[in-house]
């Protein structure tokens, strides 16, 4: 009986965990601040690195990504996000501005990240 548990839990949605972080090309790296906060407020840095973006309250690990030929600041990936007591996949295409990233969702939502100095 308890194997059949533990093999339920492992099939669960909930139960699914993220895969190694693939790394970002050059450029994504960095930190920043979420839309309407400043780099100087610690609740809206997120610091990106490695394929790991890292703010207060949350954590978002890129486990896949396709790159575009000739725009290297464009790319589509597959997100694991946890934060809020909860765990979920999503996806994005970033975009990665002069001043900062843009993440394009598939329900038309944007967010925007100011690259901190």
């Amino acid at each position: 009986m308890i194997r059949l548990a533990a093999l339920a839990l492992m099939l669960a949605p909930a139960a699914l965990h993220a895969a190694e972080p693939v790394t970002l090309p050059t450029g994504f790296d960095g930190s920043y601040a979420v839309e309407g906060l400043t780099c100087a407020d610690d609740v809206g840095r997120v610091d990106v690195r490695n394929g790991v973006m890292t703010g207060a309250e949350f954590a978002i690990t890129v486990t896949d990504l396709v790159e575009y030929p000739g725009e290297p600041d464009r790319i589509s990936a597959t997100l694991w996000n946890e934060g809020g007591g909860g765990a979920w996949e999503d996806s994005a295409e970033i975009r990665r501005l002069a001043d900062g990233l843009e993440f394009s969702y598939p329900d038309g939502s944007r967010v925007l990240w100011a690259r901190c100095a």
